[in-house]
């Protein structure tokens, strides 16, 4: 017993001059929270019925045409709606130093979750940054990030005003991760990471899941590096993205000797590479910026894609295929009072990697096809062009913005061998107006 207490009173003690230790390295800077955050109302027309999420705010596409009885175009309807759920609320902490270690973070959320007809808060942001600067003779340093924050690659966006900043023509994506940065030589930085998807899911035989990634184990991972000058900044990478289409079965089959039953493990797996190219320059009040991605899948960031089943055989281990598309966005801003933004997009259908079976008419199984729910596996191109004007006063800024979206559809149902529409070839356009007042905090 008096070993125990001995062990105990050690225990205690060390942890006491630890904390000691710890507070007597601890900097607490004045201000060290900063609370910011803007109000945010925009009112929205749309000159026919399109796939948007969240009351029409995160815009996709233009729906295909589709005619009833009478011959005329069902989603040929105008429409006009506003809302102010954008509105938006963080805090950056920063200050706090252990020795050689800083420590910092954010906590960000708005109000664009909705709960019927009432706008609830949503986490956007919430993680922890620990770094060490001045390392080696050139001032290296070394940062980890821990939470909730941008993917990689959504961290560059295209200068407009609309919420989903140029998706799906450029990656848009938060996530849980544990991220490393390491910056040397000055104006080089190498990053890479595991991220688990959360709220930007993948799809699959059971719609979009986290469940693919969850019970397959391997995280999404992403390494890049980038390049920041004065003027000019250049960022390449990459995202992995590996998946369970199944992980178990869930029917039963007594056709062949080697039956199995529900629940029976499986080795399903398909594996997505994304590379992408990022640079921006920018001097004075003019700013430009391209970006480019060849996505396999790309689902959970917000692109047009997914995979398809191309072997199913064996029935312990089907075999998958990305989905392929290129796509691209170039972006222009100019002025600081009086603004002038522009963004074009282009995303092309590439197919599958793998050849698809296809019926005797030469069409694939759609129902083997796993495709973005805010896609369609008809799209063969998409272009878009916003061009945005805006007035900045201080804290006031007053923008409009139109946006032309215009998508090359055919029939979903007659896809070839690589899962690309070649029947039925058609133009679909939509015209957005969109006016956004915001007053930051």
């Amino acid at each position: 017993m008096k070993k125990s207490k001995l062990a105990i009173l050690t225990f205690t003690c060390a942890l006491w001059t630890a904390g000691l230790a710890a507070q007597s390295h601890k900097v607490n800077l004045k201000n060290n929270l900063e609370p910011y955050g803007f109000f945010r109302a925009a009112a929205i027309f749309d000159s026919r019925d399109s796939k948007a999420g969240s009351e029409d705010l995160f815009y996709f596409r233009p729906l295909d045409k589709q005619t009833n009885l009478q011959g005329k175009d069902i989603y040929s309807n105008p429409s006009l709606k506003s809302y102010a759920i954008t509105t938006r609320l963080g805090v950056n902490v920063s200050g706090y130093r252990y020795g050689s270690m800083k420590v910092a973070g954010k906590i960000e959320g708005d109000f664009y979750l909705m709960n019927g007809a009432t706008a609830s808060l949503r986490l956007r942001h919430a993680y922890v940054d620990v770094f060490w600067d001045e390392l080696g003779y050139d001032n290296n340093s070394l940062m980890f990030r821990v939470g909730q924050s941008w993917h990689p690659m959504a961290a560059d966006m295209p200068y407009c005003v609309n919420v989903e900043t140029g998706a799906p023509f450029a990656p848009f994506n938060w996530s849980p991760q544990l991220m490393m940065e390491y910056s040397f030589a000055g104006r080089l930085r190498l990053t890479a990471g595991a991220i688990y998807p959360m709220q930007f899911l993948p799809t699959g035989p059971s719609g979009e899941s986290e469940n693919y990634v969850k019970y397959g184990l391997i995280p999404e991972l992403y390494g890049g590096i980038s390049y920041t000058g004065e003027t000019f900044t250049a960022r390449a990478g990459a995202d992995l993205l590996t998946l369970s289409p199944r992980w178990r079965t869930t029917t039963r089959d007594f056709s062949t000797e080697d039956w199995y039953d529900i629940g029976t493990k499986v080795k399903d797996r398909v594996s997505m590479l994304s590379p992408f190219v990022y640079l921006q320059y920018g001097k004075g009040s003019f700013k430009i910026n391209v970006k480019s991605v060849f996505a396999q899948g790309g689902d959970h960031l917000r692109l047009m894609g997914g995979y398809a089943l191309y072997d199913w055989r064996d029935p312990y281990e089907y075999r998958y295929t990305p989905l392929r598309s290129t796509v691209s966005f170039l972006s222009f801003s100019v002025g600081r009072t009086l603004q002038f933004m522009c963004m074009g997009g282009y995303m092309m259908n590439l197919g599958t990697k793998h050849n698809l079976p296809v019926d005797d008419d030469g069409h694939c199984r759609s129902t083997d096809i796993y495709y973005a729910s805010a896609g369609d596996p008809g799209i063969a191109q998409m272009i878009r062009v916003t061009p945005t004007i805006a007035y900045n006063s201080g804290k006031l800024t007053l923008a409009v913005e139109y946006n032309n979206t215009t998508v090359q559809y055919g029939t979903a149902s007659k896809l070839n061998n690589y899962a690309i529409p070649t029947e039925n070839l058609h133009w679909i356009t939509n015209h957005r107006v969109m006016g956004v007042v915001r007053f930051s905090l």
